[in-house]
């Protein structure tokens, strides 16, 4: 059966995804109806200004071409006057043209790199003389001299009468016209210069000084682009679609380039990167009906929850006060029976408060009262005065190893004391590991050896009390007791820049990966202290507290051949200043 904010939930989030999928096919269709279309007209004017671009920069190498034959040195055909002049000329347009040529009227021609060709029987040169043209734009040539595609701009030299005497030419790279095609910059699209043979050019990285024919691109797996190399070589504009070889769809613009017959500039993209932007905004607004829907379903929330408000909000304080908390009061009793369920709750929840405080402070009072009888047990004079007495005791017998024993732990308790006093000279610490050790190999005997090196310097600084004691007491327990034959504690203590090092090294059965990473995962706060020993977390959190956590301690391990923890302390010359 449905509830009531069920119902509510289904029918906003039904009608409201209704109308947004709704929207996103109108949008769909206004894109694609109209804003699509525009988009291709204003790209297609967008190459016909390229393309009258590159012909202006020809029609401007022309133009130039023009002004020399104008000049009386070349109107007069003296070579030994023209070679002088058309080297200097070679020199200060070297950025425009390749190089230049003349020639005389038989078609023999000077280059201006100081070679001589016979272009007779060249189209551009036959084409200049038969029609008896101002100028002729040739099809691509390699150059001899770098091996890239040229093209060469052929221009008559008149004398005075209108009579041609010679003909100058210019050589230009292809790839400059390549180059103001490439500024193109339209949906990732490839732009190309084609000329009259269909031989197509570009300047895009991965296609430099590669070219291929329009008229075969079918043969490469471009369906329908060879239509398009008809109408390019006809100067004719237009927008096309064709197919690559992965059935993509390509949309292909082009224009005629003016003053190069034949000649036109084109780019081609694929058509989703045209609607990439369109994408964009049907997601867009698939995100903000997402957004839409979930304001409708707070709201239907909202609503179903006022609806039905007193019952809920008991209802959660009564799952609250299932977890533990006791802090919460129902604060709409009203008069009718979920009022007085309210009063009733809010009467129960007080009593169990009080029922569960009052047995926390009988509780709080009884363990004050057994730590207080157990530390009259251990009254520093009472255990004093006894170990004092056994002391004594064991002179009167001769028991020199109970001497030195009972010594050792009254330098053990007097230490651990230290009159109350947190930071304690490193000597006392040093005595009170020394003591330690001297009842531990009592203890084990041959199975225990240790070794202890201190920096001299350190016995004039202070260290926060106990905390080796624990460490060396792990090494013991946990790496040497377990292993078979002798076993051996390193305990170091140096000064490294403004930090004290305390290290405490065995030789014990060592740990496996699993352990060492539960204590790291422990010591570095991750997870709670069940994997580690309390003595080492009592140290590391001693510290930590005291200093800031860039201090503590830090273990390496390996299984079958020891442990080493390294303990980082702040270096303290006194108690009123730690240098850091």
């Amino acid at each position: 059966m449905k509830t009531l904010r069920t119902k509510i939930l289904l029918y906003f989030a039904t009608v409201t995804t209704i109308m947004i999928l709704l929207l996103v096919v109108l949008v769909r269709n206004q894109i694609k109806n109209t804003n699509i279309p525009l988009t291709i007209d204003l790209s297609q004017q967008i190459i016909t200004a390229k393309s009258g671009e590159v012909g202006a920069w020809i029609n401007q190498r022309i133009a130039e071409l023009k002004v020399f034959t104008e000049n009386e040195t070349l109107i007069s055909m003296d070579m030994d006057r023209i070679k002088p002049y058309m080297r200097k000329m070679d020199e200060s347009h070297r950025a425009e043209f390749e190089s230049f040529a003349i020639i005389t009227p038989e078609g023999h021609a000077w280059v201006t790199n100081d070679t001589y060709i016979d272009v007779t029987n060249r189209s551009y040169f036959e084409k200049i003389k038969t029609e008896d043209l101002d100028y002729v734009i040739s099809d691509p040539i390699i150059s001899r001299s770098n091996e890239e595609p040229i093209v060469v701009i052929i221009h008559t030299i008149r004398d005075d009468a209108g009579k041609p005497v010679g003909y100058i030419n210019g050589a230009i790279y292809i790839s400059k016209l390549s180059a103001i095609a490439s500024e193109v910059k339209m949906y990732n699209g490839l732009a190309w210069i084609c000329d009259r043979n269909g031989q197509v050019f570009t300047m895009e990285e991965g296609y430099i000084n590669k070219s291929f024919n329009i008229f075969e691109s079918e043969t490469y797996g471009y369906i329908g682009a060879k239509h398009i190399g008809g109408k390019t070589v006809e100067g004719i504009e237009g927008i096309d679609r064709i197919q690559d070889f992965m059935g993509n769809n390509i949309i292909v613009l082009y224009a005629p380039i003016p003053y190069a017959e034949g000649w036109s500039l084109g780019i081609n993209f694929l058509e989703k990167e045209m609607t990439q932007d369109t994408d964009r905004l049907l997601q867009m607004i698939l995100v903000f009906g997402f957004f839409i829907i979930t304001s409708l379903i707070l709201i239907s929330l909202f609503l179903s929850s006022s609806i039905v408000k007193p019952v809920k909000e008991l209802q959660g304080l009564m799952k609250d006060v299932e977890k533990g908390n006791l802090d919460i009061v129902y604060s709409h009793p009203g008069e009718d029976e979920i009022g007085q369920l309210g009063k009733s709750f809010n009467k129960m929840v007080r009593q169990i408060k009080n029922l569960i405080n009052t047995v926390y402070i009988e509780q709080k009072d009884k363990r004050e009262a057994e730590l207080r009888a157990l530390q009259a047990q251990i009254q520093p004079h009472f255990l004093y005065n006894t170990l004092d007495t056994i002391h004594w005791m064991a002179l009167e017998h001769q028991a020199y190893d109970i001497v030195d024993m009972v010594d050792a732990l009254t330098n053990l308790f007097r230490i651990s004391i230290s009159r109350g006093e947190e930071i304690i000279p490193y000597l006392e610490e040093i005595k009170h590991i020394e003591s330690y050790l001297f009842v531990q190999k009592v203890r084990y005997e041959d199975k225990l050896e240790y070794e202890m090196y201190w920096d001299e310097k350190l016995k004039e600084c202070k260290v926060l009390k106990l905390i080796i004691q624990p460490l060396v007491e792990n090494a013991i327990y946990h790496g040497i007791k377990g292993k078979k034959g002798t076993g051996k504690v390193l305990i170091e203590g140096k000064i490294i820049g403004k930090e004290v090092e305390l290290k405490v090294a065995d030789d014990g059965i060592g740990m496996e990966k699993e352990k060492l990473s539960q204590i790291i995962d422990v010591l570095e706060g991750r997870s709670k202290g069940e994997g580690v020993g309390y003595g080492m977390f009592n140290v590391n959190e001693r510290i930590k507290l005291m200093f800031g956590n860039k201090y503590g301690i830090r273990i390496k391990s390996e299984y079958g051949k020891g442990t080493e923890v390294i303990l980082r302390h702040p270096l303290i010359i006194d108690n009123r200043k730690l240098i850091e």
